[in-house]
């Protein structure tokens, strides 16, 4: 019954929007490992052999939401396969990567192969017994590949067996960044505590959750309804590090506009829990639109306290501390990844700087304008405003920082709107130590005079002296973020012939890497950059 409950609730969350990915670069292999440990008992026990193939991919997506979507292909060749084995893997496809999960079951007729992806269908159902789901897993992992961007396919026969695959784009792999002080596997780190204002109009309930977070080591300020919520935060003696509140409260104001209110009458965004037993997709929909965090009914007690704790680390991560020394300059950080912050974090204050982290453009945006001297470091791409877009808002409100923008695509594009959008460097994930300290170092000490800029022209015109009027052509498309085949067609030539200019490019400018290109073909004036 729980799990039956469960995939309604994911649907309904997919549906909402609650569900936001954190894309980011993964390695295949422990995704491959954690499925072949937790599945292969459940193998052995209907007596099936599961068997996987290792790979030393990269890949970018969501791991838990990948991880979802690979446990309900593994569950649908569970049900249907009853003599044989499923083999999980992944093949290279087109440029991409597949993952794949095949099986000996019954197979799919050609006329079911869209419809096993409809919500509640169930093929074969005179082979299953009673308890086997409401017939979600497909369509959830339909609608999470949708989400992710990850095509799903589906290949099969009757009476031999099924291939599911998921297609998704490769990825460089990354360099291990785990902070100086790594946690040991399994370790989880220390529970946060603080002040909480509960707000819960069911008396039992609220008792038992006074209770719970007490125990947790959290002071609690228990109410019943938002009025007495509001009328307690007027008084200003303490101000909550967390609201707790149900959704549906007595006295005509729910959780979601007592968490606004609150916000507005105390001049700052309180982290907000709202706990609700509706699974009806309009109101979570609704709570998806704003930044509070939602909660099912009922809440499992650990997974509350985990997720109270992650918050208050979340939130006390981001706060600004105050500089020990007037021209101390800050670092801000805003990237979607914790540990790329707490690795930046920890990088920057060893050098004697103060750093600023934030998980979004518009957490950056809410905060007090950055001082004389700081310096933005910014992902490319975020959830929401992405790097270029926050120096373009930045540029509009006048705000002057240097900002460096990091990216992990190579993207031509976007290399050159980040440019003119006013950053002054931008670099290639995963970035150097080395390289991310001379270049903040450089941002800083305002290496952007007219005679500096002037040098810096110079320079970069001499790299691109010797190009020839072909090469030059592919190089201005290159910089409109072109791709080798269509410059091709644009220019009537062979594709390969186009690889071998770019590379020419490469080597006469010196340019080791393509924002590397970028900014020397800015900096030197290039037409079409």
């Amino acid at each position: 019954m729980t799990e039956m409950l469960d995939s309604l609730l994911d649907v309904n969350r997919i549906e909402s929007g609650i569900i936001r990915p954190a894309i980011r670069p993964v390695p295949v292999a422990p995704l491959l490992e954690r499925m072949a440990e937790e599945f292969g008992p459940l193998c052995d026990h209907k007596g099936l052999r599961l068997r996987m193939v290792q790979s030393s991919a990269w890949i970018r997506t969501d791991p838990q939401l990948l991880v979802q979507m690979l446990r309900n292909l593994l569950s649908n060749a569970l049900k249907y396969t009853l003599r044989g084995g499923i083999l999980i893997g992944c093949r290279p496809r087109d440029g991409a990567l597949q993952l794949v999960v095949c099986d000996s079951g019954i197979g799919v007729a050609e006329s079911e192969r869209d419809a096993v992806f409809d919500p509640y269908y169930q093929a074969g159902k005179s082979i299953l017994q009673p308890g086997h789901g409401l017939g979600l897993g497909l369509s959830i992992v339909r609608r999470l590949g949708n989400l992710l961007g990850h095509r799903v396919s589906l290949r099969s026969a009757p009476g031999k067996g099924s291939v599911f695959a998921i297609t998704l784009q490769r990825a460089e792999a990354v360099q291990n960044t785990a902070p100086p002080e790594p946690q040991s596997i399994g370790e989880t780190p220390s529970r946060q505590a603080g002040t909480i204002l509960l707000v819960e109009d069911d008396e039992p309930l609220r008792a038992l959750l006074c209770e719970l977070l007490e125990t947790e080591g959290h002071t609690v300020i228990a109410l019943q309804d938002a009025r007495l919520a509001l009328l307690w935060a007027s008084e200003g003696k303490v101000s909550p590090d967390l609201l707790l509140t149900d959704m549906d409260l007595r006295g005509g104001m729910n959780g979601q506009q007592l968490a606004s209110e609150l916000s507005r009458q105390t001049g700052r965004e309180i982290p907000t829990i709202i706990l609700t037993g509706d699974i009806a997709v309009a109101p979570m929909r609704s709570i998806a639109t704003t930044p509070f965090h939602q909660v099912s009914k009922p809440a499992a007690p650990q997974a509350l306290l985990s997720r109270i704790s992650d918050i208050l680390r979340s939130t006390r991560s981001n706060s600004i501390s105050q500089p020990a020394v007037a021209d101390a300059s800050t670092i801000h950080i805003v990237d979607d990844d914790p540990m790329i912050l707490e690795t930046l974090r920890r990088l920057f204050e060893s050098e004697g700087w103060i750093a600023a982290t934030w998980l979004s453009a518009e957490a950056f945006l809410a905060a007090p304008r950055p001082s004389r001297g700081d310096c933005l470091i910014v992902d490319g791409l975020l959830p929401g405003q992405g790097g270029v877009a926050l120096l373009e808002t930045l540029r509009r409100l006048n705000v002057d920082i240097p900002a460096i923008v990091l990216t992990a695509h190579g993207d031509a594009a976007m290399a050159v709107a980040a440019m003119k959008a006013g950053a002054s460097d931008l670099i290639e994930k995963p970035a150097s130590a080395k390289d991310l300290l001379a270049s903040v170092a450089l941002a800083i000490a305002g290496s952007t005079s007219d005679q500096s800029k002037s040098e810096g022209r110079r320079s970069a015109q001499e790299s691109f002296a010797s190009l020839t009027p072909r090469e030059h052509d592919v190089l201005v498309q290159v910089l409109a973020g072109t791709a080798n085949k269509i410059i091709a067609l644009r220019l009537a030539i062979n594709q390969r012939t186009v690889e071998n200019h770019r590379a020419a490019v490469m080597r006469k400018t010196g340019a080791a890497s393509l924002p590397a290109l970028v900014r020397l073909a800015l900096a030197a004036g290039v037409s079409g950059s």
